[in-house]
């Protein structure tokens, strides 16, 4: 495509944006190569499929799954995440959205097998602590997803202590964003539970972390798991 053609295509696509007419905005910015901004200009306009797709080309992963789970398909959202190369996101939609442990847990296999140590008073050795350290919000993510899948099958009681794991642990999880993706995960699944008590000592614990936007979250949630926010902070420390 010659520049003068996408010079055009990139003008008419801003003269759609300050039109509102989304989907032809998107059209000219998928042409263009801008698949991102495609993305979000056909989930404006609701087309969920074609934006999943912009993004999934983008390698926007989290976008592209987000639209195929609005669709009401998350075995494809799933299918996304493990291309991607996260198996423990891919498991956790299917636990969580599509309510499949088995699947889940195939999917969590492979990681299950112990990761070689390097041996006490090798070079290495401190190389394993600190990565093992680093990975705690994976870890506790996966362990999440472990514990959704017992409690499809009926045991909820794993997921229970890992839920007061989280919320006592959660201080030693870095960085922020891992934090708040934990914290996610968490509220999902105290709320598969039905226990809101687990859901709000995991915000407690994210309040008192100076987790930004913590409040907000957490009075929303409030607001439609307890019909109410009551007592919950309006601000964040």
């Amino acid at each position: 495509m010659t520049a003068a053609r996408l010079h055009l295509l990139a003008q008419a696509a801003l003269c759609y944006e300050q039109a509102g007419v989304w989907l032809a905005a998107a059209r000219c910015r998928e042409q263009t190569g801008e698949l991102v901004a495609a993305g979000a200009l056909f989930r404006h306009g609701g087309e969920l499929t074609r934006a999943a797709s912009c993004y999934d080309r983008a390698g926007h992963t989290a976008e592209a799954a987000s639209c195929l789970l609005a669709l009401g398909r998350p075995r494809d959202a799933a299918d996304l995440w493990l291309r991607a190369g996260r198996p423990v996101e891919s498991a956790w939609v299917l636990a969580v959205d599509a309510r499949q442990p088995q699947q889940a847990r195939a999917v969590l296999a492979d990681l299950d097998a112990p990761a070689p140590a390097a041996p006490a008073g090798t070079p290495g050795a401190f190389a394993v602590s600190v990565r093992a350290e680093a990975g705690l919000g994976d870890e506790l993510r996966l362990r999440l997803a472990k514990g959704v899948c017992s409690a499809l099958e009926r045991h909820p009681e794993p997921l229970v202590a890992v839920l007061h794991e989280v919320a006592e642990r959660l201080p030693a999880v870095t960085p922020a964003s891992d934090q708040e993706r934990l914290v996610r995960w968490a509220v999902q699944a105290a709320d598969h539970l039905q226990r809101p008590d687990l859901a709000s000592a995991v915000f407690g614990a994210a309040y008192r972390c100076r987790l930004r936007g913590t409040t907000a979250r957490w009075r929303e949630w409030a607001k439609a798991a307890l019909g109410g926010a009551a007592g919950i902070p309006e601000r964040d420390l």
